[in-house]
């Protein structure tokens, strides 16, 4: 095969790029560019030694053939990528680690920028050690700095201090430089740092930031007049924010991650080289990727359509479905696709959800499309393997499962479980009493009735826990629109016992059960977070609060064995 989750021959790939030009280069890329094989076959092809010190940050120039290094010993060196040999060692005024470097554009891969914990901003000259500017431009660590292709000799900087500078080769650089883009703290609050910054090739206006909680901000530098640094100014009601993002279970959950000592931050943020995709490294938890939908879509946040409305509209019974998924809406699964499903159906009887995910991550791969089977199989995968973020990936599956099909009795009882275990238990109250409507022949079933016992169970918990600390409000009550997340939670924390009995996947959906259909709402994806909006206080803006409210959900998950 060409690549992963292609059924192509790599001549069949040939000859479509040959005959149909630019409409299948996007996909050929995509399978052939970068392959399971080929990533097998990576190695180490050399080590570059030359530092004293931990090495910080690495870039390469434009044409790749420049590597850029800096170091905890305050020293930048260029190497000769493909040779790996030292070109030069350049000394720099800084007194504390480098954290980034950047090669100036328009400078003929003669200028890099460096970012340092002594607060420092530095242009040197990498050709002749000399140092072109040098600025202590911020209050706290210069954590990030960027660059863009189309505007030479200016350089962002990001600092712990909450501040995004923009400095030019042009002008004189000093603290009172009036050249301050965006200051976090006038609507995130005192505490908020920056820890990266990243241009967006394809339309440089937009920069993205990446701060001390889990939210990527991109804001349209058109809107923004830079400014001095004044901390007695007004803030301005409008900041130049076009977009927010952020995985939708991670708001509210922020105090639990720093009492597990890993606290949620950008630690990196990169777009692609097209701009359609900003992938962002989340310490303390994964990898995240949001793609052009979530970029730039303009459609409402994740609606629970399948929880709210599904009562709204009776269907007749005989409709054809069986265990409540439609036998006609779907064709079989073609045969690859099906043996993977099988394969990941016995290493869910296994036990080996890690492997039962992969081989699922497959089947919907080669696919091509959602599948509400497949979906659905991957929830319950997920719910059991149970690592960070998994909880709310298998909420994702089971509302594209009911999209897909709005008869899914496992997806629909799989969906509150979901809801129970990320605390979201208003919701899950709703899910189970539309389920009652909708399936009122299931309601009596093994596992409706172990779904209100979980159900009950966690709202007696936050019941106890709102009486010992004096809480007014009952836990049961649906929260207002734009609360706050109603306590701290995280999918660690509502981990089932491990004696659970394991729970059946479906292969054909044979069973005789007859289902009722509810009818389709859209499930839009990627979505935003709606009614939780995280640690929201006094100190947050308005805007913050209404930004945080539209935030736009993930698009891809990539997890990693440690991510600090």
């Amino acid at each position: 095969m060409a690549g992963h989750g292609s059924h192509k021959a790599l001549p069949e790939w040939l000859h479509n790029r040959q005959t149909k030009g630019t409409d299948v280069s996007e996909d050929f890329a995509g399978c052939c560019s970068m392959t399971p094989d080929l990533v097998k076959r990576l190695g180490l092809v050399k080590e570059l030694e030359g530092h004293t010190g931990c090495v910080n940050c690495i870039q390469w120039n434009s044409n790749g053939r420049l590597l850029a290094s800096g170091s905890d010993d305050k020293t930048v060196i260029v190497w000769d990528g493909l040779v790996g040999r030292r070109m030069a060692r350049v000394e720099t005024p800084h007194e504390g680690n480098i954290f980034s470097v950047v090669w100036m554009p328009g400078a003929d891969d003669q200028l890099v920028g460096t970012g340092a914990g002594d607060c420092r901003v530095c242009i040197l000259n990498v050709e002749t050690g000399a140092t072109v500017k040098s600025v202590i431009g911020h209050q706290g660590r210069v954590k990030r700095l960027t660059t863009a292709p189309d505007s030479p000799g200016v350089v962002w900087s990001g600092g712990e201090d909450g501040l995004v500078r923009q400095w030019d080769l042009r002008e004189r650089w000093s603290m009172d430089s009036s050249n301050v883009l965006v200051n976090l703290t006038h609507h995130a609050g005192r505490g908020a740092e920056v820890k990266c910054v990243s241009i967006c090739p394809s339309r440089s206006e937009l920069i993205a930031v990446g701060a001390n909680d889990p939210f990527v901000r991109v804001f349209d530098r058109r809107m923004i007049t830079c400014s001095r640094l004044d901390p007695s100014a007004i803030p301005d009601t409008e900041c130049g924010a076009v977009a927010y993002f952020v995985p939708g279970h991670l708001p509210g959950v922020e105090a639990a991650f720093h009492r597990k000592l890993r606290p949620l931050t950008s630690t990196y943020i990169t777009y692609n080289k097209d701009g359609t995709e900003l992938l962002c490294n989340l310490g303390g938890e994964q990898i995240y990727l949001y793609d052009k939908f979530a970029m730039y879509s303009t459609s409402a946040p994740i609606n629970l359509a399948v929880i709210q409305n599904c009562d709204k509209r009776q269907v007749p019974a005989n409709n054809g479905l069986k265990n409540g998924q439609s036998r006609t809406a779907f064709k079989n699964l073609p045969a690859d696709v099906e043996a993977l499903k099988l394969q990941a159906n016995s290493e869910f009887e296994a036990q080996d959800y890690s492997k039962a995910v992969y081989l699922y991550n497959q089947a919907i791969s080669h696919h091509a499309t959602p599948h509400p089977i497949l979906c659905g199989n991957r929830a319950a995968a997920l719910m059991k393997r149970k690592w960070d973020g998994d909880i709310y990936a298998a909420f994702r599956d089971c509302l594209s499962a009911l999209f897909l099909d709005p008869g899914h009795i496992k997806a629909h009882l799989r969906l509150a479980q979901c809801l129970t275990e990320l605390d979201w238990l208003p919701e899950a109250t709703k899910c189970l009493d539309n389920f009652k409507l909708k399936h009122p022949e299931h309601k009596k079933s093994a596992a409706f009735t172990q779904r209100e016992i979980d159900l009950n169970a966690a709202l007696e918990k936050k019941s106890a826990a709102s009486n010992r600390t004096g809480a007014a409000a009952s836990s049961a009550s649906p929260p207002p629109a734009s609360s706050p997340v109603l306590s701290q939670y995280s999918a660690a924390s509502f981990l089932r016992s491990d004696d659970d009995q394991v729970e059946a996947m479906d292969s054909d959906d044979d069973s005789d059960d007859d289902a009722v259909r509810p009818p389709s709402s859209p499930i839009l994806h990627p979505g935003g977070i709606s009614s939780r909006l995280g640690n929201i206080s006094s100190e947050h803006s308005k805007q913050e609060f209404e930004f945080r409210l539209k935030a736009r959900d993930y698009s891809a998950r990539f997890l990693g064995a440690c991510n600090t």
